[in-house]
């Protein structure tokens, strides 16, 4: 095991949790038997002054997310436990989350792939994979640079474009990709390793897992530090763990590669 922390956990606080039983009190016990130092709840969120959320972010507007905070942040736990979120983009600029409520959080998890929220979030001009790709590049630059999010979600994985994922990275190249992550590297931004990157039936087309290894080895070599996410929903969705750290060690990755945000002790 090279993660202790797994830091992008749901709770029924998100409308798509698919458990009624995914509570802080049921998650915590699992992440400790699984040998788990620290962990991180990360609910979605849609907190804006200026942009009305969509119908699946309404009732997900920070409330939830600060009564979590305080329930957490009320109790000794055995393991060190954060109550953060993820926030999302509807565009490059135009984000989910404010500096004042990230403030009153952990941390921010922010993702800037969610394309599959058609009629919300802004798409590709172009469906091809050169169209995909720069969509991708525009979206994970402006939060990079925006000052908002300490961790990014699974980083190049185009939801609702999966069946372009691997001709989309490939119109990049290595010189592109790298400069795109110095960014997060120099705003000391984690980048998640997420379940996402495993081919998975759901997706309309099985991809290559050479693209995540190339995406995140490369971001490696622009100097970014990772985390761990299994992006659970359910106690089902902690089974990915042990998959997901045998694909960190195939990476290279050690523990001087993780984000300070998912150290422990």
């Amino acid at each position: 095991m090279i993660f202790y922390s797994d830091m992008h956990i749901h709770t029924t606080a998100s409308t798509c949790c698919d458990s009624k039983v995914q509570t802080p009190e049921n998650i915590i016990p699992i992440m400790i038997d699984k040998g788990y130092k620290k962990i991180g709840f990360t609910d979605h969120i849609w907190y804006s002054d200026e942009v009305r959320p969509s119908k699946f972010y309404s009732s997900q507007n920070g409330d939830r997310h600060l009564q979590l905070h305080k329930f957490i942040h009320s109790h000794k736990w055995e393991i060190e436990v954060l109550a953060g979120c993820e926030a999302d983009m509807k565009a490059p600029g135009i984000f989910g989350i404010t500096a004042e409520l990230k403030d009153k959080l952990d941390y921010v998890t922010m993702a800037t792939d969610h394309f599959h929220m058609k009629g919300f979030v802004m798409q590709p001009s172009e469906e091809t994979p050169a169209g995909v790709a720069r969509h991708m590049v525009a979206f994970f630059v402006s939060a990079a640079k925006s000052g908002l999010p300490d961790i990014l979600a699974h980083p190049f994985f185009p939801y609702g474009y999966t069946d372009l994922y691997d001709a989309a990275v490939n119109s990049l190249s290595d010189a592109e990709i790298i400069d795109v992550f110095s960014i997060a590297a120099s705003n000391n931004i984690g980048i998640e390793i997420n379940k996402c990157y495993f081919p998975h039936p759901q997706y309309k087309r099985f991809f290559s897992l050479e693209t995540p290894v190339r995406i995140l080895t490369l971001a490696k070599s622009a100097g970014c530090k990772f985390t761990l996410g299994s992006d659970a929903h359910s106690p089902d969705g902690f089974k990915v763990l042990d998959k997901l750290q045998t694909f960190a060690k195939s990476l290279g990755l050690s523990e001087k590669d993780i984000h300070p945000l998912a150290k422990t002790g």
